[in-house]
């Protein structure tokens, strides 16, 4: 009786045996954000989820596209109402395929906001178009686009816009659909 426990579970523990050592060191893993991250929008620690767009052969098994993958916001620092710009560092954790979850260990992307123009006329950091800048890149999105992702509203104004290229104005800005390359760091 002991005999056939035992080797039910090494069973278990053989079908439920995580492909993802087998993925290469230095693969680029291409993904769709399904979700907005945004660094006035996202939280450190926060999970997001993505979904693979190119499969990746590895043997008998693989990453279709379509897999789901499972990330982490590493770190977001909001744009403070404006005062600074916003950044945010985004890796993946794991991936699911064929009903297996595997962890995985990617690179950091980091994507930071751009600084506030300076006043010639007093030196000081002048916000008057920074808002500005985020509203155009919203509407650009929306009218370049046909993206169906939801509005987001800017801090600080009754401004809602919707997806946007992600880092042209102080806020970053990461619209659902949005496709991002990592690479696996460690197998």
């Amino acid at each position: 009786m002991l005999k056939k426990h035992l080797f039910c579970l090494l069973i278990l523990l053989a079908v439920a045996a995580c492909f993802a050592g087998d993925i290469p060191k230095n693969t680029k893993l291409e993904v769709r954000l399904d979700e907005t991250l945004g660094s006035d929008i996202s939280q450190s620690g926060q999970n997001f989820s993505a979904t693979v767009t190119r499969s990746i052969s590895l043997g008998k098994e693989g990453l279709k596209k379509g897999d789901h993958v499972s990330g982490v916001v590493k770190y977001a620092e909001s744009t403070m109402n404006y005062y600074r710009p916003g950044e945010i560092d985004l890796e993946l954790t794991s991936v699911t395929s064929n009903g297996k979850v595997c962890q995985i260990a990617t690179n950091t992307l980091r994507f930071q906001g751009k600084e506030r123009q300076a006043d010639p006329s007093t030196g000081k950091q002048d916000d008057r178009g920074a808002r500005g800048e985020d509203i155009a890149r919203g509407a650009i999105g929306v009218a370049g686009a046909a993206n169906t992702a939801p509005a987001q509203t800017i801090p600080g104004t009754d401004v809602a816009v919707g997806p946007s290229t992600p880092v042209t104005g102080m806020q970053v800005v990461l619209p659902a659909k949005s496709k991002l390359t990592f690479t696996i760091t460690s197998n």
